[in-house]
């Protein structure tokens, strides 16, 4: 048995980190992604792009695990903010080594601290690695969406309440609208 590589978690870069982050998932997930959606996550939301790097013999690191999220607010006008995971993909040479939990909880933490109420996502019903990772995290079904992937599969929507969230700790993502100020009635 391998003893468990040395993995170090940092919140995505920018551009230098972008090619890693298509080359992980174009790799290992079932559809396929234009550049203008890892734009539209990644440079919106930054701070809640996770990759995580594997330290090599000769001193440099290597992309192995990459998580995708995004945080907002629930449906226009709500106060309620939504966190989303989009992608979530790890080297299949280093799974079993906690990777991809250890991405999802530093996400949830994240999206937690900016203020979500509830996370969501969307796997196959085919992939049962990741409904028992997301399971174990406290995600429950929602639901069942018919031929939701492009390859004709289904998936399940999960979900994971927060009941615990902070005020946002962070400024909202620029993609928000501001809050709508109604006159006081007296």
């Amino acid at each position: 048995m391998s003893s468990a590589p040395v993995i170090q978690y940092e919140v995505y870069r920018g551009e230098q980190d972008i090619e890693d982050v298509m080359r992980l998932i174009e790799k290992e997930l079932s559809e396929p992604y234009h550049i203008y959606t890892y734009r539209y996550f990644l440079s919106t939301w930054p701070q809640l792009s996770l990759l995580a790097w594997k330290e090599l013999e000769n001193g440099k690191k290597e992309a192995v695990g990459v998580i995708v999220c995004k945080l907002d607010r629930h449906l226009r006008g709500s106060r309620l903010w939504r966190g989303y995971i989009a992608m979530l993909s790890v080297e299949p040479h280093c799974r079993g080594h906690g990777i991809a939990k250890t991405l999802v909880r530093q996400a949830i933490d994240k999206m937690v601290h900016g203020g979500a109420s509830e996370i969501v996502l969307e796997t196959e019903v085919t992939n049962k690695a990741a409904l028992r990772l997301y399971e174990n995290c406290g995600f429950i079904r929602e639901k069942r969406l018919y031929r939701f992937y492009m390859n004709g599969n289904d998936a399940f929507r999960l979900v994971l309440v927060c009941l615990h969230h902070p005020t946002p700790t962070e400024p909202p993502p620029q993609r928000t609208f501001p809050p709508i100020r109604s006159p006081m009635i007296l």
